[in-house]
């Protein structure tokens, strides 16, 4: 009985963490954070050193995303969220971003996380 309730409150303090993380990425993007239009700036560029950043950036959130999901789905056993087409890689996550950049209603004055986030969410959610 202790180690289920162990368990339990692991997942609730984990699950904390990330509503806490969630929350903070709502709002616009102070100078702790890379805004949409800092991420947009070092995806268009042409300097290789701007584009490995953004590839870094994206996919790096991006592995973020579908760990906490696969942890999720591992200690909870809750449905996932991400479900990315096999053979998904960097160039794609970067294309599927921009796209979501420059759409007229993203703000890019928000975290650019929560941006990649529902880039992603959006291209590979599992509720498509």
């Amino acid at each position: 009985m202790f180690a289920t309730k162990h368990r339990h409150s692991k997942f609730i303090l984990a699950v904390m963490l990330l509503l806490s993380a969630m929350v903070a990425m709502m709002r616009p993007a102070s100078a702790d954070f890379i805004n949409g239009n800092e991420l947009r700036i070092y995806c268009t560029s042409a300097n290789p050193n701007d584009d490995a950043i953004c590839v870094v950036y994206i996919t790096g959130a991006f592995d973020a995303f579908t760990t906490v999901d696969l942890i999720a789905q591992k200690t909870n056993g809750a449905a996932p969220i991400f479900c990315p087409d096999d053979g998904v890689g960097p160039d794609q996550l970067k294309a599927v971003t921009l796209d979501w950049l420059n759409r007229p209603e993203a703000n890019l004055d928000y975290a650019a996380t929560l941006l990649v986030w529902g880039a992603t969410k959006d291209a590979y959610g599992c509720d498509k």
